[in-house]
Protein backbone atom coordinates (compact mmCIF):
# COMPACT_ATOMS: atom_id res chain seq x y z
CA UNK A 1 0.00 0.00 0.00
CA UNK A 2 1.37 3.14 -0.96
CA UNK A 3 0.32 6.26 1.20
CA UNK A 4 1.56 9.64 -0.01
CA UNK A 5 2.83 11.39 3.04
CA UNK A 6 1.50 14.93 3.20
CA UNK A 7 2.96 16.04 6.79
CA UNK A 8 5.75 14.11 9.05
CA UNK A 9 4.66 11.06 11.20
CA UNK A 10 3.85 12.27 14.89
CA UNK A 11 5.70 10.53 17.86
CA UNK A 12 3.14 7.59 18.89
CA UNK A 13 2.68 9.42 22.39
CA UNK A 14 -0.51 11.15 23.60
CA UNK A 15 0.79 13.37 26.81
CA UNK A 16 -2.84 14.71 27.02
CA UNK A 17 -4.53 11.58 28.30
CA UNK A 18 -3.39 11.98 31.59
CA UNK A 19 -4.43 15.16 32.16
CA UNK A 20 -8.11 13.91 33.24
CA UNK A 21 -6.49 13.63 36.77
CA UNK A 22 -6.14 17.37 36.64
CA UNK A 23 -10.05 17.95 35.52
CA UNK A 24 -10.69 15.26 38.27
CA UNK A 25 -8.88 16.82 41.41
CA UNK A 26 -10.04 19.89 40.68
CA UNK A 27 -13.74 19.09 40.56
CA UNK A 28 -13.52 17.16 43.65
CA UNK A 29 -11.82 20.47 45.92
CA UNK A 30 -14.45 23.13 44.04
CA UNK A 31 -17.23 20.55 45.00
CA UNK A 32 -15.57 20.59 48.93
CA UNK A 33 -15.57 24.37 48.76
CA UNK A 34 -18.87 24.63 47.55
CA UNK A 35 -20.34 22.41 50.50
CA UNK A 36 -18.25 24.47 52.91
CA UNK A 37 -19.91 27.55 52.02
CA UNK A 38 -23.31 26.07 52.07
CA UNK A 39 -22.51 24.72 55.43
CA UNK A 40 -21.10 27.76 57.23
CA UNK A 41 -24.13 29.75 55.32
CA UNK A 42 -26.50 27.55 56.76
CA UNK A 43 -24.64 28.01 59.97
CA UNK A 44 -24.70 31.69 59.85
CA UNK A 45 -27.73 32.80 57.81
CA UNK A 46 -30.45 30.30 58.17
CA UNK A 47 -30.44 28.45 61.78
CA UNK A 48 -30.07 32.00 63.37
CA UNK A 49 -32.60 33.40 61.54
CA UNK A 50 -34.78 29.99 62.91
CA UNK A 51 -33.86 30.15 66.41
CA UNK A 52 -33.04 33.74 67.26
CA UNK A 53 -29.62 33.13 68.41
CA UNK A 54 -26.37 32.35 66.99
CA UNK A 55 -25.37 28.58 66.36
CA UNK A 56 -21.74 27.46 66.46
CA UNK A 57 -20.37 27.16 63.31
CA UNK A 58 -17.67 23.99 64.20
CA UNK A 59 -18.44 21.39 62.01
CA UNK A 60 -19.34 18.28 62.93
CA UNK A 61 -18.82 15.07 62.02
CA UNK A 62 -21.59 15.16 59.29
CA UNK A 63 -19.72 17.93 58.04
CA UNK A 64 -16.96 15.47 57.61
CA UNK A 65 -18.47 12.60 55.98
CA UNK A 66 -20.06 15.01 53.26
CA UNK A 67 -16.49 16.49 52.54
CA UNK A 68 -15.65 13.04 51.44
CA UNK A 69 -19.00 11.82 49.91
CA UNK A 70 -20.37 14.86 47.98
CA UNK A 71 -17.18 15.41 45.72
CA UNK A 72 -17.07 11.61 44.95
CA UNK A 73 -20.87 12.48 43.86
CA UNK A 74 -20.44 15.64 41.70
CA UNK A 75 -17.16 13.54 39.94
CA UNK A 76 -19.07 10.42 39.16
CA UNK A 77 -22.05 12.75 37.57
CA UNK A 78 -19.18 14.62 35.55
CA UNK A 79 -17.74 10.96 34.33
CA UNK A 80 -20.93 9.85 33.69
CA UNK A 81 -21.41 13.20 31.28
CA UNK A 82 -18.50 12.07 29.86
CA UNK A 83 -16.29 15.19 31.25
CA UNK A 84 -13.36 13.13 31.34
CA UNK A 85 -12.71 11.92 27.73
CA UNK A 86 -10.28 13.16 25.71
CA UNK A 87 -10.00 16.68 27.17
CA UNK A 88 -8.62 17.54 23.59
CA UNK A 89 -12.19 17.83 22.58
CA UNK A 90 -13.47 20.19 25.26
CA UNK A 91 -13.73 23.96 25.06
CA UNK A 92 -14.62 26.82 26.63
CA UNK A 93 -18.23 26.81 25.65
CA UNK A 94 -18.25 22.88 26.64
CA UNK A 95 -17.66 23.67 30.19
CA UNK A 96 -19.96 26.11 30.65
CA UNK A 97 -23.03 24.07 28.98
CA UNK A 98 -21.94 21.16 30.68
CA UNK A 99 -20.94 22.35 34.59
CA UNK A 100 -24.55 24.28 34.64
CA UNK A 101 -26.39 21.38 33.50
CA UNK A 102 -24.76 19.46 35.48
CA UNK A 103 -24.84 21.34 38.70
CA UNK A 104 -28.82 21.71 37.67
CA UNK A 105 -29.22 18.00 37.20
CA UNK A 106 -26.94 16.99 40.60
CA UNK A 107 -27.78 19.69 42.64
CA UNK A 108 -31.24 18.85 42.12
CA UNK A 109 -30.92 15.27 43.75
CA UNK A 110 -28.66 16.17 46.15
CA UNK A 111 -30.56 18.80 48.06
CA UNK A 112 -33.69 16.53 47.78
CA UNK A 113 -31.48 14.01 49.54
CA UNK A 114 -29.51 15.94 51.98
CA UNK A 115 -31.06 19.35 52.38
CA UNK A 116 -35.03 19.60 52.07
CA UNK A 117 -35.68 18.06 55.74
CA UNK A 118 -33.46 21.05 57.01
CA UNK A 119 -34.94 23.56 59.67
CA UNK A 120 -36.36 26.54 58.15
CA UNK A 121 -39.45 28.99 58.08
CA UNK A 122 -40.11 29.52 54.97
CA UNK A 123 -39.69 28.34 51.26
CA UNK A 124 -37.62 31.47 50.95
CA UNK A 125 -34.96 29.97 53.44
CA UNK A 126 -34.57 26.81 50.75
CA UNK A 127 -34.21 29.18 47.57
CA UNK A 128 -31.56 30.53 49.50
CA UNK A 129 -29.81 27.58 50.52
CA UNK A 130 -29.93 25.98 46.41
CA UNK A 131 -28.72 29.16 45.04
CA UNK A 132 -25.72 29.87 46.98
CA UNK A 133 -24.65 26.23 46.80
CA UNK A 134 -25.51 25.58 43.20
CA UNK A 135 -23.94 29.11 42.32
CA UNK A 136 -20.89 28.85 44.58
CA UNK A 137 -20.59 24.96 42.93
CA UNK A 138 -20.75 26.46 39.41
CA UNK A 139 -18.86 28.90 39.57
CA UNK A 140 -15.86 27.33 41.42
CA UNK A 141 -15.85 24.27 39.11
CA UNK A 142 -16.22 26.64 36.21
CA UNK A 143 -12.86 28.22 37.43
CA UNK A 144 -10.87 25.26 37.62
CA UNK A 145 -12.17 23.80 34.32
CA UNK A 146 -11.38 27.28 32.66
CA UNK A 147 -7.88 27.32 33.71
CA UNK A 148 -7.62 24.16 32.61
CA UNK A 149 -9.33 23.82 28.93
CA UNK A 150 -7.81 27.09 28.18
CA UNK A 151 -4.27 25.37 28.58
CA UNK A 152 -5.83 22.30 26.60
CA UNK A 153 -6.95 24.64 23.60
CA UNK A 154 -3.73 26.38 23.64
CA UNK A 155 -1.99 23.39 22.87
CA UNK A 156 -4.23 22.39 20.68
CA UNK A 157 -4.47 25.22 18.57
CA UNK A 158 -0.64 25.56 18.70
CA UNK A 159 -0.47 22.26 17.19
CA UNK A 160 0.99 20.76 19.88
CA UNK A 161 -1.48 18.24 20.81
CA UNK A 162 -2.67 18.11 16.94
CA UNK A 163 -5.58 15.52 15.33
CA UNK A 164 -3.27 13.46 13.23
CA UNK A 165 -5.42 12.93 10.48
CA UNK A 166 -5.56 11.48 6.70
CA UNK A 167 -7.61 12.14 3.60
CA UNK A 168 -9.19 9.81 1.94
CA UNK A 169 -10.78 10.02 -1.21
CA UNK A 170 -10.33 11.44 -5.20
CA UNK A 171 -6.98 13.28 -5.88
CA UNK A 172 -8.57 16.62 -7.13
CA UNK A 173 -11.26 16.27 -4.01
CA UNK A 174 -8.12 15.40 -1.36
CA UNK A 175 -6.09 18.56 -2.68
CA UNK A 176 -9.10 20.25 -2.55
CA UNK A 177 -9.95 19.81 1.09
CA UNK A 178 -5.90 20.69 2.27
CA UNK A 179 -6.25 23.73 0.48
CA UNK A 180 -9.33 24.70 1.69
CA UNK A 181 -7.76 23.26 5.44
CA UNK A 182 -5.02 25.46 4.77
CA UNK A 183 -7.02 28.41 4.31
CA UNK A 184 -8.67 28.52 7.45
CA UNK A 185 -6.87 30.98 9.80
CA UNK A 186 -3.83 28.70 12.05
CA UNK A 187 -5.11 25.17 10.93
CA UNK A 188 -5.60 24.70 14.50
CA UNK A 189 -5.87 20.94 15.72
CA UNK A 190 -5.10 19.52 12.31
CA UNK A 191 -2.09 17.61 11.17
CA UNK A 192 -2.75 15.55 8.08
CA UNK A 193 -0.21 12.68 7.86
CA UNK A 194 -1.83 11.35 4.12
CA UNK A 195 -3.25 11.64 1.37
CA UNK A 196 -4.59 8.51 0.25
CA UNK A 197 -6.14 8.24 -3.50
CA UNK A 198 -9.14 6.54 -5.25
CA UNK A 199 -6.46 4.66 -6.67
CA UNK A 200 -5.36 2.69 -3.45
CA UNK A 201 -8.98 1.93 -2.23
CA UNK A 202 -8.56 -2.03 -3.07
CA UNK A 203 -5.23 -2.22 -1.31
CA UNK A 204 -4.87 -4.40 1.11
CA UNK A 205 -6.63 -3.36 4.18
CA UNK A 206 -4.63 -5.68 6.86
CA UNK A 207 -1.71 -3.49 5.48
CA UNK A 208 -3.94 -0.17 6.19
CA UNK A 209 -4.80 -1.42 10.05
CA UNK A 210 -0.89 -1.82 10.47
CA UNK A 211 -0.41 1.51 9.42
CA UNK A 212 -2.79 2.71 11.66
CA UNK A 213 -1.44 1.23 14.42
CA UNK A 214 1.85 2.71 14.11
CA UNK A 215 0.69 6.18 13.67
CA UNK A 216 -1.94 6.13 16.53
CA UNK A 217 -4.45 8.16 13.64
CA UNK A 218 -7.44 10.44 15.15
CA UNK A 219 -9.64 11.29 12.39
CA UNK A 220 -9.91 10.28 9.02
CA UNK A 221 -11.73 12.37 6.40
CA UNK A 222 -13.61 11.21 3.07
CA UNK A 223 -13.51 14.30 0.88
CA UNK A 224 -14.89 11.86 -2.16
CA UNK A 225 -18.06 12.40 -3.97
CA UNK A 226 -21.55 10.43 -2.96
CA UNK A 227 -21.31 8.32 -6.31
CA UNK A 228 -17.68 6.67 -5.38
CA UNK A 229 -18.24 5.74 -1.74
CA UNK A 230 -19.04 2.52 -2.34
CA UNK A 231 -15.80 1.76 -3.28
CA UNK A 232 -14.75 3.21 -0.18
CA UNK A 233 -16.61 0.58 2.40
CA UNK A 234 -13.76 -1.71 3.13
CA UNK A 235 -11.41 1.15 4.30
CA UNK A 236 -14.25 3.04 6.03
CA UNK A 237 -14.41 -0.73 8.13
CA UNK A 238 -11.22 -0.24 8.89
CA UNK A 239 -11.04 3.26 10.36
CA UNK A 240 -14.28 2.66 12.42
CA UNK A 241 -12.88 -0.59 13.70
CA UNK A 242 -9.56 1.31 14.87
CA UNK A 243 -11.52 3.95 16.52
CA UNK A 244 -10.70 6.44 14.58
CA UNK A 245 -12.98 9.31 14.14
CA UNK A 246 -14.55 9.51 10.57
CA UNK A 247 -15.56 12.49 8.91
CA UNK A 248 -17.20 12.94 5.34
CA UNK A 249 -17.35 16.44 3.26
CA UNK A 250 -21.09 16.82 2.35
CA UNK A 251 -22.26 17.46 -0.95
CA UNK A 252 -26.06 18.67 -2.28
CA UNK A 253 -27.27 15.15 -1.84
CA UNK A 254 -26.46 14.64 1.72
CA UNK A 255 -28.28 18.01 2.85
CA UNK A 256 -31.59 17.08 0.42
CA UNK A 257 -31.62 13.73 2.10
CA UNK A 258 -32.29 15.02 5.48
CA UNK A 259 -30.64 12.33 7.04
CA UNK A 260 -27.20 13.70 7.69
CA UNK A 261 -26.38 16.36 10.43
CA UNK A 262 -23.34 18.12 9.61
CA UNK A 263 -20.93 19.81 12.28
CA UNK A 264 -18.27 22.66 11.96
CA UNK A 265 -14.70 21.98 12.66
CA UNK A 266 -12.69 25.39 12.46
CA UNK A 267 -14.96 27.02 9.45
CA UNK A 268 -14.73 23.48 7.56
CA UNK A 269 -18.00 21.81 7.58
CA UNK A 270 -18.42 17.84 7.93
CA UNK A 271 -20.54 15.33 9.13
CA UNK A 272 -19.59 13.21 11.84
CA UNK A 273 -20.05 9.29 11.13
CA UNK A 274 -18.88 8.23 14.26
CA UNK A 275 -21.16 8.72 16.89
CA UNK A 276 -22.40 5.87 17.99
CA UNK A 277 -25.77 5.13 19.89
CA UNK A 278 -23.53 4.81 23.38
CA UNK A 279 -23.03 8.62 24.88
CA UNK A 280 -19.90 8.81 27.26
CA UNK A 281 -22.78 8.70 29.82
CA UNK A 282 -24.07 5.09 28.62
CA UNK A 283 -20.49 3.71 28.76
CA UNK A 284 -19.85 4.40 31.85
CA UNK A 285 -23.36 3.11 33.11
CA UNK A 286 -22.33 -0.27 30.71
CA UNK A 287 -19.29 -0.69 32.22
CA UNK A 288 -20.58 0.04 35.92
CA UNK A 289 -22.90 -2.44 34.82
CA UNK A 290 -20.41 -4.96 33.59
CA UNK A 291 -18.15 -4.67 36.77
CA UNK A 292 -21.16 -5.83 39.13
CA UNK A 293 -22.28 -8.15 37.17
CA UNK A 294 -19.37 -9.97 36.60
CA UNK A 295 -17.99 -9.70 40.10
CA UNK A 296 -21.81 -10.89 41.76
CA UNK A 297 -21.04 -14.06 38.79
CA UNK A 298 -17.80 -14.73 40.08
CA UNK A 299 -18.65 -14.86 43.79
CA UNK A 300 -22.20 -16.40 43.45
CA UNK A 301 -21.47 -18.86 40.72
CA UNK A 302 -18.18 -19.86 42.56
CA UNK A 303 -19.68 -23.58 43.77
CA UNK A 304 -20.68 -23.88 39.99
CA UNK A 305 -17.41 -23.23 38.80
CA UNK A 306 -15.52 -25.14 41.08
CA UNK A 307 -17.29 -28.43 40.23
CA UNK A 308 -16.59 -27.34 36.73
CA UNK A 309 -13.32 -27.50 37.21
CA UNK A 310 -13.19 -30.34 38.68
CA UNK A 311 -15.05 -32.10 35.86
CA UNK A 312 -12.63 -30.97 33.35
CA UNK A 313 -9.50 -32.22 35.25
CA UNK A 314 -10.79 -35.42 35.55
CA UNK A 315 -12.28 -36.46 32.53
CA UNK A 316 -9.40 -35.89 30.11
CA UNK A 317 -5.84 -34.89 30.40
CA UNK A 318 -4.39 -31.50 30.01
CA UNK A 319 -5.08 -28.23 31.64
CA UNK A 320 -8.28 -26.81 33.20
CA UNK A 321 -8.26 -23.54 31.56
CA UNK A 322 -7.83 -22.77 27.46
CA UNK A 323 -6.84 -19.54 26.61
CA UNK A 324 -6.43 -18.17 23.15
CA UNK A 325 -6.40 -14.66 21.41
CA UNK A 326 -9.31 -12.95 20.10
CA UNK A 327 -9.24 -9.37 18.86
CA UNK A 328 -11.29 -7.10 21.02
CA UNK A 329 -12.06 -3.42 21.24
CA UNK A 330 -10.53 -0.99 18.39
CA UNK A 331 -9.12 -4.74 17.48
CA UNK A 332 -6.66 -4.80 20.32
CA UNK A 333 -6.15 -8.75 21.08
CA UNK A 334 -6.57 -10.27 24.43
CA UNK A 335 -6.80 -13.49 25.76
CA UNK A 336 -9.91 -15.27 26.54
CA UNK A 337 -10.49 -17.62 29.14
CA UNK A 338 -12.83 -20.84 28.70
CA UNK A 339 -13.18 -24.16 30.01
CA UNK A 340 -11.26 -26.53 27.89
CA UNK A 341 -13.89 -28.62 26.09
CA UNK A 342 -11.25 -29.75 23.70
CA UNK A 343 -8.51 -33.14 24.06
CA UNK A 344 -5.33 -31.59 24.67
CA UNK A 345 -3.49 -29.76 21.31
CA UNK A 346 -6.44 -30.60 19.84
CA UNK A 347 -5.97 -27.41 17.08
CA UNK A 348 -2.63 -27.73 15.85
CA UNK A 349 -0.46 -25.13 14.45
CA UNK A 350 -3.50 -23.93 12.26
CA UNK A 351 -6.56 -22.09 13.45
CA UNK A 352 -9.44 -24.65 13.03
CA UNK A 353 -13.39 -23.86 13.52
CA UNK A 354 -15.31 -26.74 15.39
CA UNK A 355 -18.59 -28.34 15.12
CA UNK A 356 -21.21 -30.34 17.24
CA UNK A 357 -20.21 -33.69 16.30
CA UNK A 358 -16.26 -32.46 16.13
CA UNK A 359 -14.10 -35.51 17.64
CA UNK A 360 -11.99 -33.58 18.98
CA UNK A 361 -14.70 -32.53 21.70
CA UNK A 362 -14.31 -34.38 24.99
CA UNK A 363 -17.15 -35.99 26.98
CA UNK A 364 -17.52 -33.45 29.51
CA UNK A 365 -16.57 -30.88 27.02
CA UNK A 366 -19.79 -31.87 25.26
CA UNK A 367 -21.56 -31.01 28.11
CA UNK A 368 -20.09 -27.94 28.91
CA UNK A 369 -20.89 -26.64 25.15
CA UNK A 370 -24.47 -27.48 25.38
CA UNK A 371 -25.39 -25.69 28.63
CA UNK A 372 -22.09 -22.89 28.13
CA UNK A 373 -20.67 -23.32 31.25
CA UNK A 374 -17.73 -23.07 29.04
CA UNK A 375 -17.71 -20.13 28.99
CA UNK A 376 -17.93 -18.78 33.06
CA UNK A 377 -14.42 -18.07 32.90
CA UNK A 378 -14.76 -15.05 30.95
CA UNK A 379 -16.28 -13.24 33.17
CA UNK A 380 -13.18 -12.63 34.58
CA UNK A 381 -12.41 -10.88 31.27
CA UNK A 382 -15.42 -8.79 31.93
CA UNK A 383 -13.79 -7.86 34.83
CA UNK A 384 -10.11 -6.67 33.42
CA UNK A 385 -12.15 -4.87 31.09
CA UNK A 386 -11.48 -6.61 27.68
CA UNK A 387 -14.70 -8.13 27.40
CA UNK A 388 -18.83 -7.20 28.26
CA UNK A 389 -21.63 -9.20 29.48
CA UNK A 390 -23.80 -8.16 26.53
CA UNK A 391 -21.89 -7.57 22.95
CA UNK A 392 -20.35 -9.47 19.72
CA UNK A 393 -18.55 -12.43 20.11
CA UNK A 394 -14.79 -11.83 19.43
CA UNK A 395 -13.32 -13.55 16.81
CA UNK A 396 -9.82 -14.45 15.86
CA UNK A 397 -7.39 -12.45 13.71
CA UNK A 398 -7.14 -15.31 11.41
CA UNK A 399 -10.57 -15.90 10.84
CA UNK A 400 -11.60 -11.81 11.22
CA UNK A 401 -8.97 -11.43 8.09
CA UNK A 402 -10.92 -13.97 5.84
CA UNK A 403 -14.66 -12.51 7.15
CA UNK A 404 -13.61 -8.55 6.03
CA UNK A 405 -12.41 -9.77 3.01
CA UNK A 406 -16.37 -10.42 1.82
CA UNK A 407 -17.88 -8.19 4.58
CA UNK A 408 -16.14 -5.05 5.59
CA UNK A 409 -18.24 -3.59 7.69
CA UNK A 410 -17.59 -7.02 10.00
CA UNK A 411 -14.88 -4.35 11.68
CA UNK A 412 -18.25 -1.88 13.20
CA UNK A 413 -18.28 -4.40 15.35
CA UNK A 414 -14.88 -3.82 16.96
CA UNK A 415 -16.22 -0.51 17.99
CA UNK A 416 -17.45 -1.98 21.12
CA UNK A 417 -16.23 -4.37 23.54
CA UNK A 418 -16.95 -7.82 22.44
CA UNK A 419 -19.40 -9.85 24.98
CA UNK A 420 -20.25 -13.15 26.34
CA UNK A 421 -23.35 -13.11 25.09
CA UNK A 422 -24.85 -11.19 21.79
CA UNK A 423 -28.02 -10.66 19.98
CA UNK A 424 -26.09 -13.13 17.10
CA UNK A 425 -25.32 -16.11 19.47
CA UNK A 426 -29.11 -15.70 20.52
CA UNK A 427 -30.58 -15.89 17.32
CA UNK A 428 -27.67 -18.36 15.23
CA UNK A 429 -25.54 -20.28 17.85
CA UNK A 430 -22.14 -21.03 17.55
CA UNK A 431 -21.02 -20.35 14.13
CA UNK A 432 -19.06 -23.57 12.14
CA UNK A 433 -17.36 -21.99 9.32
CA UNK A 434 -16.63 -18.25 7.81
CA UNK A 435 -20.22 -18.32 5.91
CA UNK A 436 -21.94 -19.08 9.44
CA UNK A 437 -19.84 -16.17 10.74
CA UNK A 438 -21.04 -13.79 8.34
CA UNK A 439 -24.34 -14.90 8.80
CA UNK A 440 -24.55 -14.30 12.68
CA UNK A 441 -22.67 -11.28 11.76
CA UNK A 442 -26.56 -9.35 10.56
CA UNK A 443 -27.96 -10.19 14.25
CA UNK A 444 -24.78 -8.82 16.17
CA UNK A 445 -24.86 -5.56 13.84
CA UNK A 446 -28.28 -5.01 14.79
Amino acid sequence: MTIEVVAPKTEPRRPWSGWWWRYLWTDGLAAAMAWAALFFFRKSVIEPRHYGFDIDVSPDHNFWLAMLVVPLFWCSVYAFMGMYVDVRRRHRGLEVRHVIRSSAIGGVVLFFALLLDDVTQTHVDHYQTLSVWLGSHAILTLAGRWIWTSAVVGRVQSGEWAFTTILVGGEDDNAHFLQELNDTPGRPGWEVLASISASEMESDLTKLGQWLDEHMLDRAVITTAVSKREAMLGWVAVLEGKGVELLVVPNALDYMAGTVRSTNLFGVPLVNLSRTGFGPGMKVLKRFVDILGSSAALIFLSPVTLLVALAVKKGSAGPIFYRQERLGLHGKPFQIIKFRTMIEGAEGSRPQLSSDEDPRITAVGRRLRKTRLDELPQFWNVLKGEMSLVGPRPERAFFTDQIIQHSPHFLRLQQVRPGITSWGQVKYGYAENVNEMRQRLRYDIM
